[in-house]
């Protein structure tokens, strides 16, 4: 019986676990992101911190039930960890110490290429303090090459040096870029609210396959393709309009490959001419007789289902034509 009822508690609490999970969501719209995200508040207080910055007066918060009220609202900026920011500026130091070597490894290399220059156009003069002024001038000469020699390998060591830690930075301040956190006081204490903004960056761009099918006709889809990296964690969809119209009417999924295929379209097509070995080249006319207007973006060409290379794609306005010619 204790048994059991231990097994009953396990799958309530899962249950419960589940229930509470905290959804996240980001809609790719095709001018910017919108994130949005439901959170459970503690001890009245819930906070939320953006993966990336957001627009200003995009914010907005609500209660996820009628009985759930909103107190005050505070938005924070977002702040690197100390631990971070002291990384950062001990590598940053670390740069301008390397792009100080290599300017004064220029200075050397300019004095003992002078140098060596100066000593092979010596003219030779025997004297009694030099007996073999041959030999001192090979000397000379020698001696700046060497040192020539140790300025290279020291200015391509500082340059490997420099790219390495250029690459080590670079990964570092992406992780230091983020978003403000949100704080919200919640009534009751336990209450569970939705956050939502805009993206600063964010949106989808156009990309599409036009398959050239040889009868005066191609068929053209056309994918959305993220803009900036997709966030983990997050159910990612997109949808056609733009921000201005307002909450999405249809919104499509974001495949494992980051692409939502949106739309199909049969386009009459003049002026042929394709080309498929041993280079391939492709010309040919596009008639938008779909009702709808087709956005700028990159295009896929096919003919025969063998594909052919990329071109760009200039906006296209509905019983509008242009002509695409490539690759590219």
């Amino acid at each position: 019986m204790t048994i059991r009822c231990l097994l009953l508690c396990l799958t309530l609490l899962s249950v419960t676990s589940l229930a509470h999970a905290a959804p996240r969501q980001l809609t790719l719209f095709s001018d910017a992101s919108l994130i949005e995200v439901e959170i459970a508040a503690k001890k009245g207080v819930a906070e939320f911190s953006f993966p990336a910055p957001i627009k200003e007066t995009t914010l907005r918060v609500r209660p996820l039930d009628n009985s759930y009220s909103i107190g005050r609202v505070d938005l924070l900026p977002f702040k690197t960890s100390d631990k971070l920011q002291k990384e950062l500026d001990s590598l940053t130091e670390q740069k301008h110490r390397l792009e100080d070597r290599l300017k004064a490894l220029d200075t050397r290399e300019g004095i003992f290429a002078a140098a060596a220059k100066s000593q092979s156009s010596k003219a030779p003069r025997k004297t009694k303090t030099n007996p073999d002024p041959m030999t001192s001038v090979r000397q000379g000469t020698d001696f700046a090459i060497a040192q020539l020699e140790a300025v290279f390998t020291a200015r391509r060591r500082a340059e490997q040096d420099l790219k390495r830690l250029e690459g080590k930075l670079a990964g570092l301040q992406k992780t230091a870029v983020g978003g403000p956190t949100v704080r919200v006081s919640v009534t009751p204490a336990t209450g569970r609210i939705k956050v939502a903004a805009l993206l600063k960056d964010g949106g989808w761009t156009p990309r599409y396959d036009i398959r050239i099918q040889g009868n005066g006709t191609a068929l053209l889809s056309l994918a959305a393709h993220s803009s900036v990296s997709l966030l983990d964690g997050y159910a990612v969809s997109v949808t056609p309009a733009a921000v201005s119209a307002g909450q999405p009417i249809q919104t499509y999924p974001f495949s494992t490959a980051g692409s939502a295929h949106l739309a199909d379209w049969q386009l009459l097509t003049e002026k042929e001419q394709v080309t498929t070995s041993p280079t391939p080249s492709f010309s040919l006319t596009l008639k938008n007789t779909s009702p709808a207007p087709l956005a700028a973006g990159k295009a896929v060409i096919y003919y025969a289902g063998e594909y052919l290379g990329t071109t760009d794609f200039p906006g296209l306005a509905a019983g509008a034509t242009t002509t695409v010619t490539g690759p590219k």
